[in-house]
């Protein structure tokens, strides 16, 4: 069992900062963990609008001190670090120097009522912090109570699987791998009509069996196998949608390497349009 002692919050001091901060220290109390929440102040323009940098460090601390008043703080100890610097750099330096075992940012708000991931810095700060992240898109009434983690059968996702576990005390989460099945038009294309069946039955049978061999070796109960047409990214976010999913757990090792399942378009595609809470898992080193 892993110790949570620290969580690191990136606020952005928004809208939706207040869903992050409610999140954060309801998880902190389930861990008995300390939370350090900061806040950057871009040194790349906001120093040649304003001279006075402490006016604006005052009045992000009192802002993000008036929010903090509208979330449940008790037993949880915290504190408020604003710094003029890069976003990304601010909350992976800070994670660093605390050894945390959490990161948590929320996603920037849309004119549309629809939200993002922040840009860049999401991506950013998953390269360079190599710490498990939470990406908050929701008010927080409560626990998850629906969390499923997406597979790509390998050790890693085996331990985002792990980690989500222990870190929200929940045995029962449900493993997901989806896979792409050949279509009519990839067979027209290699003129492969006439051998249709036997060729989708034959990715069925190796799908199959890679999945049997992951649920075996890490002894996993609760999994489950999904065939798509229509590819793998509209099948998970379906899968969310139809199973009201309030968390997704991804795992990976690091998006410096282009063979992880992070790095891949389906966790950006996944990051940038499900609706639901995500976690990007990425072992501690």
């Amino acid at each position: 069992m892993e110790t949570f002692k620290n969580i690191v919050v990136g606020l952005d001091i928004s809208k939706n900062s207040t869903f992050v901060l409610q999140r954060a220290f309801l998880l902190a109390k389930e861990n008995n963990s300390k939370v350090t929440i900061v806040h950057a102040i871009d040194n790349s323009w906001f120093s040649d609008l304003f001279s006075n940098f402490d006016e604006l460090k005052d009045h992000a601390i009192n802002s993000i001190e008036s929010q903090i008043s509208q979330v449940d703080t008790k037993e949880v100890e915290y504190s408020v670090l604003v710094e003029k610097e890069t976003a990304s750099t601010f909350v992976v330096d800070t994670a660093k120097s605390l050894k945390a075992y959490l990161i948590i940012i929320g996603a920037n708000e849309k004119d549309n009522n629809e939200v993002a991931v922040l840009g860049s810095t999401a991506h950013k700060i998953a390269q360079n912090g190599k710490l498990p992240m939470i990406i908050v898109k929701n008010p927080c009434n409560d626990n998850y109570k629906n969390i499923v983690a997406f597979s790509d059968l390998s050790e890693v996702s085996f331990k985002s699987l792990v980690f989500a576990k222990e870190f929200f005390k929940q045995e029962d989460i449900k493993t997901v791998y989806a896979y792409k099945q050949m279509g009519e038009i990839a067979l027209r294309y290699y003129n492969e009509d006439k051998n249709k069946d036997k060729i989708q039955l034959g990715i069925k049978q190796k799908e199959s069996a890679k999945f049997e061999k992951f649920v075996e070796e890490f002894k996993i109960t609760n999994a489950e196998l999904i065939e798509s047409n229509i590819g793998v990214n509209s099948a998970l976010t379906n899968y969310v949608a139809s199973n009201s999913n309030d968390l997704v757990v991804l795992g990976s090792t690091g998006v410096s390497n282009p063979n992880t399942f992070f790095f891949g378009s389906t966790t950006s595609f996944l990051m940038e349009n499900l609706k639901s809470d995500l976690l990007i898992y990425i072992p501690n080193k």
